[in-house]
C-alpha cells in the first residue's frame, strides 16, 4: 500500500504545475491532462472506498484500537472526498474549452487536495499499517490491492503501473515486481517504462509532434 500511496502523491503534487501549464484555448492538451487526472480520481476514490467498506469496520470491532483512530481516518476520507468534488466540478468543462480561469480554478483546487492527501497517507502509514499484520489475512489484503488493479481505467492502465514502478523508487522496487502477477511483470518490463515516458511527455506538451504549446495566459 505504501507504494500506491506514492503514486497518488506522485502524481498529484505534479498535476498542479501541469494543469498551470496548459495554455487558454489548447484543448488538444487539456483533453489529455483532465483525463488523466481523471483516472487519479477514480483510483482514488476506489482506493478509500475499499478502505470504508473493508478495513474500518475490522478496526472498529477491535477493541485493542482506540476508536477515535479509525474516526480520524473515516473524516479525513470526508474531507479528500470533498476537495475531489470540488476538482471533478470544473473538470470536465475546462477540458472542453481550456478557459483560462476555469485552468486556475482547477489548479487551487488540485493544489487544496494535497494538505489533506498528505496528511491522510502519513498517518495511514503511520498508525493503520503496523495494525495490519494478525488482524488479516494476505488474501483478505489482497482484496485491498485487486479492487485498486480494477477501479485503473483499460486506457491508463499501462501508464498507471509504469508510475507505479517509478513511485516504488530503490527501496520499494522489488517489493512492487514481486507484488505484480506473472504476466503484468513481463508487460511492465517490456513495456510500462516506456509508455510511461511518452504518455508524461503528452501531459507535458513535449512529445514529438505536439503541438507547440504557448505560455500561459
Amino acid at each position: 500500500m505504501v507504494v500506491v500511496h506514492r503514486l497518488f502523491t506522485q502524481e498529484y503534487r505534479a498535476s498542479v504545475a501541469l494543469v498551470r501549464g496548459v495554455a487558454a484555448g489548447d484543448t488538444a492538451r487539456s483533453a489529455v491532462v483532465a483525463d488523466h487526472l481523471g483516472a487519479l480520481g477514480i483510483m482514488l476514490t476506489e482506493h478509500h472506498l475499499a478502505e470504508d467498506e473493508l478495513v474500518w469496520p475490522r478496526l472498529k470491532d477491535d477493541p485493542a484500537i482506540e476508536p477515535a483512530l479509525t474516526v480520524r481516518m473515516e473524516e479525513q476520507h470526508e474531507r479528500i472526498a470533498d476537495a475531489l468534488d470540488r476538482v471533478r466540478q470544473v473538470l470536465p468543462a475546462w477540458r472542453t474549452g481550456a478557459d483560462p480561469a476555469l485552468r486556475n480554478r482547477l489548479a487551487d483546487a488540485l493544489d487544496g487536495l494535497l494538505p489533506a492527501l498528505d496528511a491522510h497517507l502519513g498517518d495511514e502509514e503511520k498508525h493503520i499499517l503496523p495494525l495490519v499484520p494478525g488482524r488479516f489475512t494476505a488474501e483478505e489484503w489482497a482484496v485491498l490491492s485487486e479492487r485498486g488493479r480494477a477501479a485503473v481505467p483499460k486506457a491508463h492502465r499501462l501508464y498507471m503501473l509504469g508510475a507505479l514502478g517509478e513511485a516504488a523508487g530503490p527501496d520499494r522496487y522489488a517489493e512492487f515486481l514481486g507484488r505484480l502477477p506473472g504476466p503484468v511483470r513481463l508487460l511492465y518490463r517490456a513495456a510500462g517504462r516506456r509508455l510511461r515516458r511518452r504518455t508524461r511527455a503528452r501531459l507535458d506538451g513535449t512529445a514529438k509532434g505536439s503541438p507547440r504549446t504557448a505560455a500561459p495566459a
